[in-house]
């Protein structure tokens, strides 16, 4: 579809939220949802308990169900505690401990649950949320099988997605091992859980395939329930190799119903996303737009279940749109979660090295993080800075001396010293051309050409300046002009040298100032706005913002839109601990019930309480990704998956003579190019243009 595709990583505003509410009434939506699911009778009120459970181990439990109308008794008052449970009596408690609403009379879902049947409804709302599979039969009057029965608790509470994280955890019994990967997940969730939701009698087995009891399936549930009520947590730390640690942290459960709508596209135009908007509203579906990480994006519907939206998606995708079912909720900013982190936490006194990268390491084109991770050796990464939807990185970029992007001087950059420590900082790009006739400003490097202005262009960048016809361009050489081209553009970028690209009163200083053979110097620096000496020692570093911690205190917004900072996204982030140890936060988002996202306030408490004293915001939204090991440890927010990026910070094993991505200080002179330190300023002479954070391109 014209102008359809993948939203990149520039944040904007969000154009109009038709499906919100006001925030008084999505509090009492909120309280009375979680009142249906948790109401007791007052004392006086309540009939008489079990006859049968004085003294079970499970006795609490199943009391608390019992009051809270979840759980049957038989006519004689018993409830037969020991007894095995059904797998359709076990969903009828699941639904009603979930607070899931029961529909009206529905299509059937499977063959052997007719309408007729007693439990049709509980059976229907499980299917219709996406709790159960569609299969052709569900067979209600088989035992639940134990593994079966967790896997379905964890994945009401929005905690499915961890299973794959804990697959590996030792678990304590000996009949577990050969359990699917996800089933053995689920079972280390509902342990390690704070508080756990396994609180059964010690055994040393688990019997996955056995029946599970009416007793157990309270207990699992009405621990279920009170952990949502109360505060349900989950933290496990992995370590990935010596001097690095990657621990995972989720925190609440969703207190409110989602919708699912339908994306049928994703525009740069915001005319192509209305034009789209309007045909989809004439033929009587209700179309939304959302503005997201620079794109608009349509969705079709406010359907109440998973099964309306697979139908709808269904019918769009035989009309030939590109389709995705996306989960939301009326408002993100106004629940109490659930969050979601990945944090990786590295001592450099280990001998690892975080450092940025760019998309492909040759030419600015974009990859995922993953890509970037697997081809620069890393042992772990996440995404980088912000980028333009060209993919052109926004903000400071600089990858082993080599500036790749000048600083924005209203945004912070982290910059990374030949010994790796990082300082967070307002950088001022300072940037000049000098020719026998003088010196000239240089506006900015490997980005668009903008009015006036006069470009450095490097190998880096591409095999040429992509610019249109209305300059001129001076071809730079070994340090001498070798050929000036006027009104044709897209000058071929030598290897061994840069291209001088120039608009309006930049153009006639090129055509007037620059010839065949004239010799050719340029010298870039990056400026700290506070005057920190340590930067003449930076050799790699990345833009973001605003500013999250500076002294152990949450800083300012750098004048960023409300729209990034104020409502709840995917963020990523990097900081320093108190002891010297740096950060790399993830934060899940956009994904109810996985995670809602953070605002920047939120985003800075949550490293506060990590124990970071400095720290910086980085690109977010659909951006946001964090690779482990060569596997992704969080859930990016894109519809289609990993987004490609132009640049990440990766994390590499302690060097060696095989580096794969070599520090500044180890960089070679190749085809006549040296390389050496200045004393002043960390600037660097070589031919061409890489350096430390000052850099000359001079004649060798």
């Amino acid at each position: 579809m014209e102008d359809t595709t993948r939203a990149l990583g520039v944040k904007g505003r969000h154009r109009r939220r038709p499906n919100r509410i006001p925030r008084t009434m999505r509090v009492v939506a909120i309280v009375v949802l979680i009142a249906a699911a948790a109401a007791e009778l007052p004392a006086w009120a309540q009939p008489p308990g079990p006859v049968d459970i004085r003294g079970h181990w499970a006795e609490d439990r199943i009391q608390f169900l019992f009051r809270r109308n979840i759980v049957d008794l038989f006519p004689d008052q018993t409830f037969h505690p020991d007894e095995q449970i059904t797998r359709g009596e076990f969903i009828k408690w699941l639904v009603l401990s979930s607070g899931l609403p029961l529909r009206p009379g529905r299509d059937v879902t499977f063959g052997d649950v007719p309408p007729a049947h007693p439990l049709f409804p509980f059976i229907d709302a499980a299917a219709a949320f996406g709790l159960l599979p569609r299969t052709p039969n569900f067979l209600p009057s088989e035992p639940m099988r134990r593994a079966d029965a967790v896997v379905l608790a964890v994945k009401a509470l929005g905690y499915a997605s961890e299973a794959s994280g804990l697959q590996s955890w030792p678990l304590p019994y000996d009949d577990t091992a050969l359990l699917p990967d996800l089933t053995r997940g689920a079972i280390a969730i509902v342990l390690v859980a704070d508080p756990p939701l396994l609180q059964e009698p010690l055994a040393l087995s688990f019997r996955p395939s056995g029946p599970m009891t009416r007793a157990e399936a309270s207990s699992l549930l009405g621990l279920g329930l009170l952990a949502a009520e109360q505060g349900l947590r989950l933290q496990y730390t992995v370590p990935v190799t010596r001097g690095a640690d990657l621990r995972i942290e989720k925190r609440g459960v969703l207190h409110t119903l989602p919708v699912w709508r339908v994306q049928i596209g994703a525009f740069v135009s915001e005319e192509n996303a209305d034009r789209l908007a309007d045909s989809i509203r004439a033929r009587g579906l209700p179309a939304f737009i959302d503005f997201q990480d620079g794109y608009y994006k349509i969705r079709v519907g406010s359907f109440g279940t998973v099964v309306e939206a697979m139908l709808a998606k269904e019918q769009l995708a035989a009309d030939g749109f590109p389709t995705w079912v996306i989960q939301t909720v009326p408002d993100f900013d106004a629940l109490p979660g659930p969050f979601r982190t990945a944090a990786l936490i590295v001592d450099r006194r280990a001998g690892l090295r975080i450092r940025p990268a760019s998309g492909d390491g040759q030419r600015m084109r974009r990859m995922r993080t993953s890509e970037i991770a697997r081809r620069t050796g890393a042992l772990a990464a996440t995404n980088g800075g912000f980028f333009g939807t060209s993919g052109d990185p926004l903000g400071c970029l600089m990858v082993a001396g080599e500036i790749f992007s000048e600083p924005d001087p209203q945004r912070s950059c982290a910059g990374f010293t030949d010994d790796g420590v990082i300082l967070f900082d307002r950088v001022h790009f300072e940037a000049s051309v000098t020719t026998p006739a003088g010196n000239v400003s240089i506006d900015g490097v490997n980005r668009d050409r903008r009015a006036d202005e006069l470009l450095l262009y490097q190998p880096s960048f591409d095999q040429s300046t992509h610019t249109n016809a209305f300059g001129a361009e001076a071809v730079i050489s070994g340090g001498v002009v070798t050929t000036v081209i006027d009104l044709r553009g897209n000058a071929v970028i030598p290897r061994d040298g840069f291209v001088l690209s120039g608009h309006g009163r930049s153009r006639q200083w090129i055509l007037q100032m620059l010839q065949p053979g004239t010799p050719v110097s340029v010298t870039l620096r990056f400026a700290p706005e506070s005057g920190d000496a340590r930067w003449e020692h930076v050799v790699h570093a990345v833009g973001g913002g605003p500013r999250l911690l500076i002294k152990g205190q949450i800083a300012g917004s750098e004048g960023l839109p409300a729209t990034l900072v104020e409502h709840r996204h995917p963020r990523t982030a990097i900081g320093v601990l108190g002891d010297g140890r740096i950060l790399l936060l993830v934060v899940d988002g956009r994904q109810p019930p996985h995670s809602l996202g953070m605002t920047i306030a939120e985003l800075a408490m949550e490293l506060q309480r990590l124990g970071a004293v400095e720290a910086m915001n980085l690109d977010g939204g659909g951006s946001s990704t964090m690779v482990v090991a060569g596997r992704i440890v969080n859930m990016p927010s894109d519809e289609a998956g990993e987004r490609p990026v132009a640049s990440a910070l990766v994390v590499l094993p302690p060097q060696s003579g095989g580096d794969r991505y070599p520090s500044a200080r180890n960089l070679r002179a190749s085809s006549g190019v040296s390389i050496s330190r200045a004393r002043s300023g960390g600037i660097s002479t070589v031919a061409t243009c890489v350096g430390y954070v000052a850099m000359t391109c001079l004649a060798p």
